[in-house]
């Protein structure tokens, strides 16, 4: 069951995209029972507030810096840096710079 935009054997470039695709929003390439693959954009000063999601998470840089909290802890991600968060582990973002992200989150049978 696929609800994104990208077909099952598809090829997209995550930087230009194809027609049709929006480069400057977010929005879901995929998504499935099983997991989601967000591209999310987020402009120089956004801040995502803390929360959790019930799927194992990662989070691939593909352009720019963010600032993730972990557990009371930053990260940094920049450019090609990738990062893991177990299910439901507590987590807030914040864009130093225009930035690009490459977020899938798996879902365990039991979280559907």
């Amino acid at each position: 069951m696929n609800q994104g935009h990208v077909q099952s054997g598809e090829v997209i470039n995550l930087d230009t995209l194809r027609d049709g695709m929006p480069g400057d929003s977010t929005f879901a390439l995929v998504k499935t029972d099983d997991m989601e693959v967000i591209r999310m954009v987020l402009p120089r000063g956004k801040d995502i507030m803390e929360h959790s999601v019930e799927g194992e998470i990662s989070i691939q840089c593909l352009k720019g810096h963010v600032i993730i909290q972990v557990e009371g802890e930053a990260r940094e991600l920049t450019e090609n840096d990738w990062l893991y968060l177990t299910h439901n582990q507590p987590h807030g973002l914040h864009a130093k710079t225009d930035s690009i992200l490459l977020v899938t989150i798996l879902f365990k049978a039991d979280d559907r």
